[in-house]
């Protein structure tokens, strides 16, 4: 990295191998010593230490101690790992803005923006703004480009992206060959609310085996991971819950149905019927806004809405048994009335096993849980033993 200086010795390749398997023990909290390391992985001291030599120049690792007392009862020096070492770029696209973020190697935000965008101009205009805004954060905290280990993108699911920006072209390869062009690092671009879903799972501390996170926004889609992992699908198209038919609806979608989750329930669908009644509630923000403010019309808008989401998300439950399901978007800043709604429906429609062990509750990451996927997408990456041994051997021939 460009911040510090690489390696005075030489190393030879042979001899970085397994320097990513030693971060991944002190990040993990596995181990903090040159004997604990040596330990976990069956490997002498003198091993471990060749491979601590790297890392510490790098800065991916730092040493505090001595602090502790080693096996041979001399003071040990105590290993941390340092997130600020390298930083990874993340961006949530929305239809109509783009919030960009710079982040260090734990996922911390150290600096972010918000600009307004039109996604019908297709993706090379947008992320030109993408860009010229990564580039300012950057040039906010004084990083340089070298620093950077990977960009993070969330977008609009395909079937949003189509209707409201017909004929651009918006393909995640579109999205990785733009920005892979402006700077030589790893692209991630996935649906925001597989990110969504993914920061939520880093970000918890109990590791539910199934977790489903829901976006309630202008438009409902959900993430789903189990066992960490992300649930794509086939098509790639897993969690479009938002084109579910919902009983009794002859509303028409944008999609071209009728009846779908998004047209009755979604942030822009309350928005479109409370402003029939005669209400100020321009976007999905507004109806949070009023729900909370104690105006029945919004509350009971909220909460029947969150009746027809807990119906769908009911045979969520009865098919994954989730631990938790996880709220994200404006309609949950409204979350009083929303999940009471959901809770009606799933103890309703779900089975009571399933229904009864799962937990309903706003995401933990609030507003930055789109960013924070993101960007944790680029961490597991860069930080697994196969890209750190690789990082390390650009520094040895720097």
């Amino acid at each position: 990295m460009s911040s510090t200086e690489p390696a005075r010795r030489r190393i030879p390749p042979s001899r970085i191998v397994r320097a990513g398997e030693i971060l991944e023990l002190v990040r993990r909290g596995d181990a903090n010593t040159t004997g604990q390391l040596a330990d976990q992985l069956g490997i002498a001291r003198s091993t471990v230490n060749d491979r601590l030599e790297l890392l510490l120049a790098s800065g991916m690792l730092t040493l505090d101690g001595p602090t502790a007392v080693g096996s041979r009862g001399r003071p040990a020096s105590t290993l941390s790992f340092n997130p600020r070492s390298g930083v990874t770029l993340a961006a949530q696209l929305g239809i109509s803005g783009v919030r960009t973020a710079v982040t260090d190697l734990s996922g911390e935000i150290l600096a972010s923006r918000m600009t307004d965008i039109d996604v019908t101009s297709g993706a090379v205009p947008v992320l030109g703004v993408v860009i010229e805004d990564f580039g300012r954060l950057l040039d906010q905290l004084g990083v340089e480009t070298a620093k950077v280990h990977g960009i993070g993108v969330g977008m609009p699911a395909r079937i949003e992206l189509a209707t409201n920006a017909p004929g651009a072209d918006w393909s995640g390869e579109a999205v990785q060959d733009v920005l892979a062009g402006w700077l030589a690092v790893p692209v991630f671009v996935d649906h925001d609310v597989n990110l969504l879903a993914f920061g939520e799972h880093c970000a918890r501390t109990d590791e539910p085996e199934t977790l489903i996170s829901v976006k309630v926004g202008t438009v409902i889609g959900c993430g789903i991971v189990v066992n960490g992992k992300v649930v794509q699908g086939v098509s790639k198209l897993a969690g479009e819950i938002g084109h579910t038919r919902v009983g009794g609806s002859q509303e028409p979608c944008s999609c071209g149905n009728v009846g779908c989750l998004n047209a009755v329930a979604s942030g822009a669908a309350l928005a479109k019927q409370l402003r029939a009644r005669g209400l100020d509630a321009p976007n999905a923000r507004a109806v949070a806004a009023l729900a909370r403010s104690g105006d029945v019309e919004a509350g009971h808008a909220v909460r029947m809405a969150g009746r027809d989401l807990g119906e769908v998300l009911a045979s969520v439950v009865n098919l994954l048994n989730p631990g938790v399901i996880s709220l994200w978007g404006y309609l949950a800043e409204a979350e009083e009335q929303l999940i009471a709604g959901i809770r009606e429906s799933i103890a309703r429609s779900a089975q009571s096993g399933p229904a009864g062990d799962v937990r309903i509750e706003p995401a933990t990451m609030g507003a930055d849980a789109g960013l924070y996927g993101a960007a944790m997408v680029v961490v597991e990456h860069a930080l697994s033993p196969s890209a750190v041994d690789a990082y390390l051997l650009t520094l040895q021939s720097a």
